[in-house]
């Protein structure tokens, strides 16, 4: 009977209100109302970037091959950094590698796509970069990228010269009839000798000297002569925005909340969020949720006229 009492004054004690505790709520960092149903990852509030302020005229689609360890992704990371993409920072490496193998191998497995902003001449440029592999087990992913491109930059290592990746992309490229911009890299090394590797890009890709930039990704020399090469030589995409939707799927990811995020490369005509799609080759029907592009994290935008 005791424990009991002591048990009924515990419970009675707990249920009587305070008179000086002020009411609690939810924390003040907590959003309240219908704000808290939302996720927190969610692209619902971001400022939707306006695509129709870009013509096709100034839109540049290309990708960077090249043999592996020859310089790709860091040179990635400048293009990102010097169009004010990401912020300068000494932890800017290899940006655009999210797999963990790739970061603790230093090595590039996905093709990776971001597109960056750069004023030339008076005229704002969308430029759509693929970061792409440059090991032979992953030319797939190359080929997959170039698809969805009209140029590439083709960076060759100072020091070591022309690979066979090197002449194994630079094919690709051909065959596939873009625009190669020749980048010799590495040129701040101690041994390296962009003489002679640029005689070998002319002799062996009939490639003109003058065509070739000496650039050191590393240090960020001579990074805005690759942006305005990309300007100035590779073509825009061609295609009419009053076309049917005409895409083509270069690259897709899984979310298991939002479902399945698809790269894609549009042809012809244009896509916004509600719109009804359908694949060519399965028939199957599917419903756009939402549109945008990476600059490299996701930015949603109105409607898509190219790339996301």
């Amino acid at each position: 009977m005791a424990l009991t009492g002591r048990t009924v004054s515990w419970w009675v004690r707990l249920r009587r209100p305070c008179p000086v505790a002020a009411p609690r709520g939810p924390p003040v960092w907590l959003p309240t109302g219908l704000e808290a149903c939302q996720r927190f990852y969610s692209s619902r509030d971001k400022e939707k970037i306006d695509m129709s302020a870009y013509p096709v005229e100034s839109i540049r689609n290309f990708s960077i091959i090249a043999h592996v360890d020859h310089g790709k992704s860091t040179l990635a990371d400048r293009l990102l950094e010097i169009t004010g993409t990401i912020a300068k920072t000494d932890r800017n490496k290899q940006v655009l590698d999210k797999l963990q193998v790739e970061r603790e191998r230093g090595i590039t497995v996905k093709a990776q796509s971001a597109s960056l902003f750069y004023n030339y001449k008076g005229v704002n440029y969308l430029l759509n970069l693929i970061d792409t592999p440059g090991h032979v087990d992953f030319s797939y992913e190359v080929s997959r990228s170039l698809s969805a491109c009209q140029g590439v930059l083709l960076v060759v290592d100072a020091n070591e010269g022309i690979q066979a990746q090197t002449v194994a992309n630079f094919y690709l490229a051909f065959e596939a009839q873009l625009a190669i911009i020749p980048v010799i890299n590495k040129i701040d090394l101690k041994n390296a000798d962009p003489e002679r590797v640029e005689k070998q890009i002319e002799k062996l890709f009939d490639i003109p000297v003058s065509e070739c930039i000496r650039i050191s990704a590393k240090q960020g020399t001579n990074i805005e002569k690759v942006l305005e090469k990309v300007i100035e030589k590779i073509p825009p995409p061609q295609f009419n925005t009053t076309d049917p939707l005409k895409a083509l799927v270069f690259d897709s990811t899984f979310d298991h909340y939002r479902g399945v995020i698809a790269n894609i490369a549009i042809f012809g005509g244009e896509i916004e969020k509600g719109h009804k799609i359908v694949s060519a080759h399965t028939n199957k029907r599917y419903e756009v949720n939402e549109v945008g592009i990476l600059t490299p994290n996701e930015q949603p935008t109105h409607k898509l006229n190219y790339l996301v």
